[in-house]
């Protein structure tokens, strides 16, 4: 999966940036690396964003090409059914092959940029798990939000894992959830208030979840809304709550 001109640049500095001066001085510190990881975790983040929107942009021409075809099939059937001369129906089977040809071109265009976003989303997630190992070996009271969340969603029930990075305000982090549902989060905690946006690899930007924080005992509650761009069947709101994994609790761990 090829970067753009100028994210290549950027990241073959990083490289030499972080390398060059292990060669000269040993061993890169501890902050370094973690300074390099989080550089090269923003690569990714900023590539998929950029993944997202085109994603979505495909998505939108999708749903024109195949209304196009639907359109262009009702027509050429009535015309048959209408007894119409040669040259209006071989015009009516024209249109149609080329809605069936855009169909065809924007379903790949989806699965390419699908298949993109899904390697994007596994690299972060080992850049996220490296850089939530490193912060975990010195995190401090002040950093309770960090580290792997085991959530259930309702209505329905579903359940699966948020991997959460506090950065100051910001949050950020991965989730997967059962059917196979997986992504990337964005979002801010201010107090104890925690909101964030769902990003799904197949779906786009298709949730904003809002919670509380709290410390004694650790855990998250809060509510959920689809956006306007998601699916229409199933629930469009609901509760969630989440509890520290495993991971977050081995970490710890005194």
């Amino acid at each position: 999966m090829g970067l753009r001109p100028a994210v290549r640049r950027l990241a073959v500095a990083l490289v030499l940036a972080a390398t060059l001066p292990a060669v000269a001085a040993g061993p890169p510190r501890p902050d370094s690396v973690l300074d390099f990881l989080r550089l090269a975790l923003d690569l990714e983040k900023r590539g998929a964003a950029d993944d997202f929107e085109e994603f979505e942009r495909v998505t939108g021409r999708l749903a024109r090409a195949e209304g196009d075809l639907s359109g262009a099939t009702d027509r050429l059937a009535r015309l048959i059914r209408e007894g119409a001369d040669l040259a209006t129906a071989q015009s009516a089977e024209d249109a149609l092959a080329d809605a069936e040809a855009r169909v065809r071109s924007e379903q790949e265009r989806r699965r390419l940029l699908s298949s993109r976003i899904a390697e994007r989303v596994r690299r972060a997630a080992a850049l996220r798990e490296e850089i939530v190992k490193r912060r975990a070996a010195g995190k401090s009271e002040d950093d309770p939000l960090t580290g792997r969340w085991d959530v259930a969603v309702n209505p329905g029930g579903r359940r699966g894992v948020l991997r959460l990075i506090l950065d100051g305000a910001l949050v950020w982090g991965d989730y997967t959830f059962d059917g196979g549902f997986r992504g990337s989060i964005r979002g801010q905690l201010v107090g104890d208030r925690l909101s964030f946006e769902r990003i799904d690899v197949e779906r786009g930007f298709d949730a904003r979840f809002y919670g509380r924080l709290t410390t004694s005992p650790r855990r998250l509650t809060g509510t959920w809304e689809a956006t306007a761009i998601a699916p229409a069947t199933g629930p469009s709101a609901g509760s969630w709550s989440a509890v520290p994994g495993r991971e977050t609790e081995e970490a710890d761990k005194p």
